[in-house]
This record gives C-alpha cells, sequence and structure tokens, in this order.
C-alpha cells in the first residue's frame, strides 16, 4: 500500500479550513498539522498523524469562529470522513508496512472504507434532518435540554464503547 493515499484526506483536512478563513493562524495551524500527518504517514507512525488530526480540528474550530460561519454540516461532515479515513489510511500503511498484500485484501479493505463514508454520509444526513424537525417541533427554551441530552447520549456510547473494545481485547 503506498503512502500517496494519505495525501487526500489531509489536504480535505487542511485545506477546508483555509477556504473557510484563509487568516494566518489558520494558516499556521493547518500548515503545522500537516507537516505532523506528513511525518507519521513517513515514518509509519500513529502518533504523529493523530496530532496533526488533533491540530487540523483545533485549526478548524478556529476557522468556523473567526469567520462566523456559523453551522456547516456539509462541511462538519466532509472534514469527519476525511480524519477518520487517514487515521485508517495510516493505520493500515503502518500494519502493512513491508508486507505483500493480495488485491483482495485491498479491495475489501477499499470497500470497508467506502461503506463506513457512505454510512457516515448517512448518519449526517439523518440527524441533520432530525435537527431541522426538532428545531421545528421543540419550543426554544427546551432546545437546551435536548442539546444536553443529545451529548449525554454520545458520552455514554462512546463511554461504552470503548469499555466494550476493552473487554474484547482482554478476551
Amino acid at each position: 500500500m503506498t503512502r500517496s493515499w494519505a495525501a487526500l484526506p489531509i489536504i480535505v483536512m487542511a485545506g477546508l479550513p483555509l477556504w473557510v478563513a484563509p487568516s494566518a493562524p489558520v494558516i499556521l495551524i493547518e500548515t503545522m498539522a500537516g507537516l505532523f500527518c506528513v511525518l507519521g504517514i513517513v515514518r509509519h507512525a500513529l502518533t504523529p498523524v493523530t496530532t496533526g488530526g488533533a491540530l487540523a480540528t483545533i485549526g478548524y474550530a478556529l476557522a468556523l469562529w473567526s469567520a462566523d460561519a456559523g453551522v456547516d454540516m456539509i462541511g462538519a461532515a466532509v472534514f469527519g470522513i476525511a480524519l477518520v479515513l487517514l487515521l485508517d489510511l495510516s493505520d493500515a500503511a503502518r500494519r502493512w508496512h513491508g508486507a505483500d498484500i493480495a488485491v483482495e485484501v485491498v479491495r475489501a479493505q477499499l470497500a470497508y472504507w467506502f461503506g463506513r463514508s457512505a454510512i457516515a454520509a448517512a448518519a449526517v444526513a439523518l440527524l441533520s434532518l432530525c435537527g431541522a424537525v426538532l428545531a421545528i417541533v421543540v419550543p426554544a427554551g427546551g432546545r437546551a435540554i435536548v442539546a444536553g441530552l443529545g451529548a449525554l447520549i454520545a458520552f455514554a456510547a462512546a463511554l461504552y464503547a470503548g469499555i466494550a473494545r476493552g473487554t474484547r481485547r482482554g478476551a
């Protein structure tokens, strides 16, 4: 597996915040994020890639805040999918480094990544639709309660997934 596959998610992750608000701090943060990601891909190390992804997320948040862009569901979905694909690609490159990989394995992995991206895109569309319906149905005072419940459910799901994953590894 070549390392050049990771170039597209890195370009998307660094380019999207620059497209939203091309200010000097955003350019600096996204440049550092891209360099960390490239360093991690070249050295087959996940820590620099993860650091680059975190910096890119900070840069995207700064770009949205400084541009006063508001909610951008499509941009956030594209950024998130690029981040997940970059982490998956870098992990696969690290695990498969120096190995001869059958074409069927690469095809199966690509199908998995495309399927996962399609599921993520469908989830974003569904959650956007649910948010629009809730904005109409729930009065303004109750929206904070609904948002808090959503955050609590997301935290509980992430906690459950981490615990379940940890027990599977220990078995």
